[in-house]
């Protein structure tokens, strides 16, 4: 029988499911957009699961609506795969468009690929839940799978951040906002003295 302890357990190895089984990277300011931060999460079957970090701004916001409709004639989700081969698969760049994200305050974020490879899924389940994407942005709410190219499963992630690289990137972001800032209040103090 299962104890309160046990399922206690269960969670914790859950949430060790991507250490555990996935090489995870970061692609940091996605699209030259600053806080625009995604995952990429590669499986040792190659796979890649992309998803946003979990310092991303949408996971502190309502996400009203995620629409895999890029352009007036590109839709991400209409996806017809056959055969061994995956033919039919749109082939993305590491800047290619995935989706556009809508939040219920206006803001909007588009999110991208990060690596080269052919586009498998994406998740449907964030057309009628879109709030997952927020909530479980490590989970249920990841955007796409991407199968690269054999001969590059073992460089694919390479150009992407380690956790450390990435933890240091977010650091030198926040110093350099920081002494923005006392810079623009300094430049208007200055300006504003008789």
């Amino acid at each position: 029988m299962l104890t309160l302890e046990d399922l206690r357990d269960i969670n914790v190895q859950q949430g060790k499911v991507l250490d555990r089984y996935y090489n995870v990277r970061h692609f940091a300011d996605a699209g030259k957009v600053e806080g625009n931060d995604q995952t990429v999460a590669q499986h040792h079957n190659g796979l890649c699961v992309i998803m946003i970090h979990p310092s991303h701004p949408i996971c502190s916001k309502t996400v009203e609506n995620v629409d895999f409709k890029i352009s007036g004639n590109c839709d991400r989700s209409d996806i017809v795969l056959s055969g061994k081969k995956k033919r039919g698969a749109q082939f993305m760049n590491p800047t290619s468009k995935l989706c556009n994200v809508t939040c219920t305050d206006g803001s909007s974020y588009v999110l991208y690929c990060g690596v080269r490879g052919k586009l498998l899924e994406v998740n449907e389940n964030l057309k009628s839940s879109p709030q997952l994407i927020a909530e479980r942005c490590d989970s249920d709410g990841y955007i796409a799978i991407i199968q690269p190219k054999k001969e590059e499963e073992k460089t694919i992630l390479k150009d992407l951040l380690t956790e450390e690289d990435f933890t240091r990137h977010c650091q030198t972001r926040t110093n350099n906002k920081h002494k923005l800032n006392d810079m623009i209040e300094s430049d208007s103090k200055r300006l504003c003295q008789p």
